[in-house]
This record gives C-alpha cells, structure tokens and sequence, in this order.
C-alpha cells in the first residue's frame, strides 16, 4: 500500500514543481516589466503605466508565439526509422 501511495504522489511532486518554477518565472518577468514601465517616468496606475505594461505582454506574446519548436531527436539505428516514426531513445542493446 505504501508503494501505491508513493507511486501516486511523486507524479504530482513533480508537477508541483513545475509550477513553482513557472510562478517564480512569471513573478521575474512581472518585476522586470515593472521595473522597465518605471524606468520611463510611468506611475502604477497611470495610463502609460497600463499601455507599457499591455506592450510588453504583447511583446513577450508574440515572441512566444513565433518561436521555432526545436526538431524531434535523430537516433540512429532506430529499428522504427524505415517506417517513419521517430525513436523516444537509444534502442541499442535491446
């Protein structure tokens, strides 16, 4: 029972980290777009406060948006390769 119990709560440790990291990224990204709205003489709450801020999410947006996703893995003597599907990792030696 207590395999079963570890088993279950490792996936979601895992994942809980994975969103620490992205709030603690957000929260960065967040400081440094205050910090740079600021930089420009802007006040929180002023209209140019809320236009920079707007700018700069669009920017990071568009960014994101337009990012190359990077190519799938290239394994050779991939006993799948002749029919087109791509290996998830070294097979040698199985």
């Amino acid at each position: 029972m207590r395999v079963l119990a570890v088993t279950a709560l490792v996936p979601v440790a895992i994942l809980m980290g994975c969103a620490t990291a992205r709030q603690e990224n957000t929260a960065q990204l967040d400081a440094a777009d205050n910090e740079r709205c600021l930089s420009y003489g802007t006040t929180p709450g002023a209209p140019a406060y809320t236009d920079c801020r707007l700018k700069l999410e669009r920017q990071r947006a568009l960014l994101a948006r337009d990012r190359p996703l990077p190519p799938p893995p290239n394994f050779k003597n991939c006993p799948t390769e002749a029919s087109g599907l791509y290996c998830v990792g070294p097979t040698q030696g199985r």
